[in-house]
């Protein structure tokens, strides 16, 4: 029914690692994560590009990322590349259940018609959640539309655990009911999804979740165990193949935790044994306590009113963007013109450069070329002898060291915490995995590490720009360990 052309595709690129899966795809070991991707950005789609054209085939999105802007973006680069890589050559992933935006309102809509999809619950406001076959087959013809395909080559439900965390719904039942009401929506979903293979608009299905590595007793385990169970009572020859969840170098549930067959496997173990897919989402990209945690020597830090600095830096960059197209009006001569033109470009840059320094070095470097350049300004508007245009670049001018001192500030503590937060988890690293990754940069070891463990698949990496995927790329050149739970167990944050 679907033709297959990875293999051959794979062929092309004998020095990067595929897996075989189930439906008999070759899959590369690292994936384009494509959430926060959008079509307007086009460093977005180069990106993308040039992963494809690299050897990457695996592509995970989902119907709310940016609002369907991810889809569309990610049918408009394989529109512009079929010529290169056929739609068989890739695998692309889509997951259904939030209800935002567009949806969102739609959703609204069918309420006040009084036509509201089935089994749904608000998750916050304007946030909703539903995996009922009515709203999951609207999503995908929805979906196969934005991103210009026939079919998907994995549906996934998207962290149906939603259900079990909204405890007003629950009121006066026992675990054991909550999880029983639980699968039965996990049932409901897996026969609509056996017809939609069926019809020829998926290959294959499963579920992405972040609590399928947590302990079984947990309030908001989802069990892959059970879940498989149902797929078997559906059919023999079923096609739940494939499991998404976060695995790093600070959640190593699943490598660690027993919570399958009377928790003597792992996840990871478990589903290795049934011969399923293991997608690993956010191994750069680690929670603990609710926080974020970059596994990077590029992270970043959250501590400044960064909504308002963003702010600022667009109104300064608006007003010298206004000044410069009325440039001609001035009585300049060409080297200054030119000279201010410079100016106006550098603080302009500051909107998309103020947080991606990669040392206070980089920044003091690029600070002190905007202040000079900011001194020679002011000198040559002097020379005009206008007052209100000497006023309007000294007001400029204060502005612009205000939004420096804010950027210094934020940079001082980036690097200062990143240092020493990177230093201890290199120690720990270090003891856990003795000299296995030395040398290493911390994002190359997040990624390699998640692709130790026997029976990963596939890594997911976020890339919305090409730095990403020739980091990526770079770190799969190197040769990686084989490591096990025991391993892992020595892999602990405190």
């Amino acid at each position: 029914m679907f033709e297959d052309t990875t293999k051959e595709y794979s062929s092309h690129f004998p020095e990067l690692q595929y897996t075989a899966w189930p439906s008999g795809q070759m899959a590369s070991i690292a994936g384009f994560g494509a959430y926060r991707i959008g079509r307007q950005n086009p460093e977005h789609q180069i990106s993308l590009m040039k992963a494809l054209m690299s050897g990457i085939n695996v592509i995970d999105t989902s119907d709310n990322y940016s609002d369907g802007e991810s889809e569309r973006a990610i049918g408009e680069v394989l529109k512009h590349i079929q010529h290169d890589i056929k739609r068989s050559d890739i695998i692309i992933i889509s997951k259904y259940g939030y209800i935002e935006g567009e949806s969102f309102a739609r959703s609204q809509q069918r309420k006040a018609e009084n036509n509201q999809y089935p089994d749904i619950i608000e998750l916050e406001q304007g946030l909703e959640y539903c995996i009922h076959p009515e709203y999951l087959e609207e999503q995908l013809h929805e979906s196969l539309q934005r991103l210009q395909l026939d079919y998907l080559d994995v549906l996934l439900l998207h962290n149906p655990e939603m259900y079990l965390m909204q405890k007003h719904l629950f009121e006066g039942k026992s675990l054991e009911e909550i999880r029983d009401m639980f699968y039965i929506n996990i049932e409901k979903a897996f026969e609509w999804m056996e017809s939609a293979v069926d019809k020829g608009l998926i290959r294959s299905y499963g579920i992405s979740s972040n609590t399928m590595p947590l302990s079984a007793d947990h309030p908001h385990f989802c069990s892959l165990e059970q879940c498989l169970a149902i797929a078997n009572n559906i059919k023999i020859n079923h096609h739940f193949h494939v499991i998404q969840f976060p695995f790093n170098l600070v959640e190593t549930d699943a490598a660690t935790e027993l919570n399958q067959e009377d928790e003597s496997l792992t996840l990871i173990e478990f589903a290795e044994e049934h011969n399923m897919v293991c997608l690993v989402n956010r191994p750069l990209n680690a929670m603990r306590n609710n926080t974020l945690i970059r596994l990077s020597d590029n992270g970043f830090q959250e501590g400044i009113d960064e909504q308002a600095l963003i702010e600022d830096i667009y109104q300064i960059a608006m007003a010298s963007d206004t000044f410069v197209r009325n440039i001609d009006i001035l009585p300049y001569d060409q080297k200054d013109r030119d000279l201010l033109v410079d100016l106006i470009t550098s603080v302009a840059e500051l909107q998309t450069k103020w947080r991606n320094f990669s040392s206070m070095e980089e920044w003091h470097t690029y600070r002190n070329m905007i202040l000079s350049s900011m001194a020679l300004g002011l000198s040559t508007i002097n020379k005009l002898q206008d007052e209100s245009m000497i006023q309007w670049s000294m007001n400029m001018a204060k502005q612009l060291a205000s939004i420096t001192n804010t950027i210094n500030t934020y940079n001082t503590v980036k690097f200062n915490q990143i240092a020493q937060r990177n230093a201890y988890i290199r120690s720990v690293l270090e003891k856990a995995f003795p000299g296995k990754f030395t040398g290493q940069p911390l994002s190359q070891i997040a990624f390699n590490a998640a692709r130790t463990v026997k029976g990963i698949s596939t890594v997911l990496i976020g890339a919305r720009n090409q730095h990403y995927i020739d980091d990526v790329l770079e770190a799969m050149q190197k040769d990686i360990p084989v490591l096990d739970r025991v391993d892992w167990m020595g892999m602990k944050l405190h």
